[in-house]
């Protein structure tokens, strides 16, 4: 098994000296962007949020997040090169067993790729916008399946090819991609924050088609997820389709709602062990609604709802847990990292949300959710708890956000066990700067 990320890398660098000496030899002078961010959290927490009887955790954890991004853009005549380099850190940590490769990824290029942009519409109503080779950050719809991950220390990246079409008033993508492994992965390397290239692998590629209509009112995605063991590569040989659809209201009166549905279907292993040779049936889905209106010119309030399906038999030969992918999950159940909050599946979440734009610099969001499995795991209880969440952006400056936020876990039965069977107050402190 090998990485991939240099055979696109001397695709691009190929592809790209063949095009060049076809262009005119009066073509225009290139432009060059320079552009970054970035981002530094502290974050506190009393009680892990799930419960254990590990005695690596510990009652009381902080952290202090870095994440560095420097994005370079390069365009001439019909030809654009992306280039960003990614720094994540983290500091101040109390051994916490949690921390991993989604906090660190040290000086890694988490963008690189090569693009020829099209050249106008075509009589048939379907043109080609953008085709690209090479490494990429995406985030596609909802980002509840492809995300690169904003809250998040270190950010999802992918190896491949990316080609934007646009027909009649719907904007269409195609990807072929093979997701990018943050290394190193052992836990003393990460906690060091010790950097070493990314891998994608030829055994776990994904592949498929975003669209979405005007405005974005239609969004659908349909994506094959196909992955098999490697010489360096363990997996659950994941073999499945997702299908999402999802519907936004327009904005053009007080109401305001959305409503998605993901589908999954396929084959998999019941673990990553090399010695699990089993294939069960998998099939799983998702349903995430939301209802509401503008209470006044700056703030609306909606009714959300989460479905998600779940599993709490291993032995029955089939799989129902829902499989998030490459999705994000802050934007929905409350901040991730040292608070962790619920994974993407066997979750039924129902509350309120409130978000307000109360000045011309100010961002309130306020959120209630109660939460319980959607299928009781056997032997516990179904009633995770009730969360309170909060977070307030103040934008000091034009490039510079200042951002607070926290959450309270009211814990159910479920989560009332280990050590630590107290409520969990968790809080965070952040800035970002773009430059």
């Amino acid at each position: 098994m090998r990485s991939l990320y240099l055979k696109f890398a001397s695709c691009s660098a190929v592809v790209g000296t063949l095009l060049t000496s076809a262009m005119p030899a009066q073509a225009e002078s290139p432009t060059i962007d320079v552009s970054g961010q970035w981002n530094v959290r502290f974050e506190n927490i009393t009680n892990p949020l799930f419960p254990t009887t590990n005695p690596r955790y510990h009652q009381h954890n902080q952290r202090l997040s870095s994440k560095l991004q420097v994005k370079g853009v390069m365009k001439w005549s019909n030809f654009e090169l992306v280039g960003e380099l990614g720094d994540s850190r983290v500091y101040l940590d109390n051994d916490d067993p949690t921390l991993g490769r989604s906090q660190v990824n040290t000086l890694e290029p988490v963008q690189f790729h090569f693009s020829w942009l099209g050249t106008g519409e075509s009589e048939s109503g379907l043109s080609m916008k953008k085709t690209s080779v090479g490494r990429f950050l995406l985030d596609h719809g909802s980002r509840r399946i492809i995300s690169s991950g904003y809250f998040r220390n270190a950010m999802n990246t992918f190896d491949g090819v990316v080609s934007d079409w646009q027909w009649q008033d719907w904007t269409v993508r195609g990807v072929y991609l093979m997701p990018v492994t943050r290394l190193p992965g052992d836990a003393a390397s990460v906690d060091a924050n010790e950097r070493a290239f990314d891998k994608s692998y030829s055994e776990r590629v994904m592949y498929g088609a975003y669209a979405a209509s005007a405005k974005k009112t239609w969004q659908l995605q349909a994506y094959w997820f196909d992955e098999e063991d490697g010489p360096d590569l363990n997996t659950a040989n994941r073999e499945f389709l997702t299908v999402s659809a999802h519907y936004t209201l327009p904005n053009d009166t007080k109401w305001r709602a959305d409503a998605e549905v993901i589908v999954q279907s396929g084959t998999r292993h019941q673990s990553t062990s090399p010695s699990d040779v089993t294939e069960i049936d998998h099939q799983a889905w998702l349903f995430h609604g939301a209802l509401g209106q503008m209470v006044t010119d700056t703030t609306s309030l909606q009714f959300i709802a989460d479905i998600i399906s779940g599993d709490n038999d291993s032995s029955d030969g089939k799989n129902t847990n829902f499989d998030a992918l490459y999705g994000v999950r802050r934007f929905d159940f409350g901040p991730t990292e040292v608070y962790v909050t619920q994974p993407r599946r066997n979750l039924v979440s129902v509350g309120l949300k409130m978000v307000s734009k109360f000045t011309k610099k100010d961002n309130l969001l306020i959120r209630y959710l109660n939460m319980s499995y959607q299928k009781t795991p056997q032997g516990s209880a179904s009633d995770i708890g009730n969360q309170i969440e909060f977070r307030w952006r103040h934008q000091l400056l034009p490039k510079f956000r200042l951002e607070f936020g926290g959450a309270y876990m009211l814990k159910g039965d479920a989560f009332e066990q280990g050590n630590y069977p107290d409520d969990t107050v968790y809080g965070y402190t952040a800035f970002q700067l773009k430059f």
